[in-house]
């Protein structure tokens, strides 16, 4: 299997609905294909280093995606291409699946062990 990471930016004008229904585009692209998303993350509108079709700001989206030939990815950036709302993208290979954060364990703290020493008696 192959992994990716892309992180793509959509038009900032865009309420959180918008962004959600967005999202939910480029899942089904992905899943009608026969390929997993693994997470699909909405970070924040930010803004950008330069303008972009004259926009100083951007929606971030975080996509991490398994798929199981790489002849996708070339598929996958014609349809971000052709997405009228999708400003920038960038595609970046992963050598394992990524970890999403529900994954992730909070690390538990180990209990400390308090030894007391005992005074001499005399």
């Amino acid at each position: 299997m192959n992994y990716y990471e892309i992180l793509y930016v959509v038009n900032p004008n865009h309420s959180n609905d918008q962004v959600s229904e967005i999202i939910g585009e480029v899942s089904k692209h992905i899943e009608s294909k026969k390929h997993a998303v693994v997470d699909h993350n909405f970070w924040e509108k930010k803004q950008l280093a330069y303008p972009v079709n004259k926009h100083k700001y951007g929606n971030y989206i975080l996509l991490n995606t398994e798929f199981k030939n790489s002849d996708f990815v070339n598929e996958f950036k014609v349809f971000l291409n052709l997405h009228k709302e999708v400003l920038k993208y960038i595609i970046i290979k992963l050598d394992e699946k990524p970890v999403t954060p529900a994954e992730e364990a909070p690390a538990e703290e180990a209990p400390v062990k308090v030894e007391e020493k005992k005074e001499e008696e005399n």
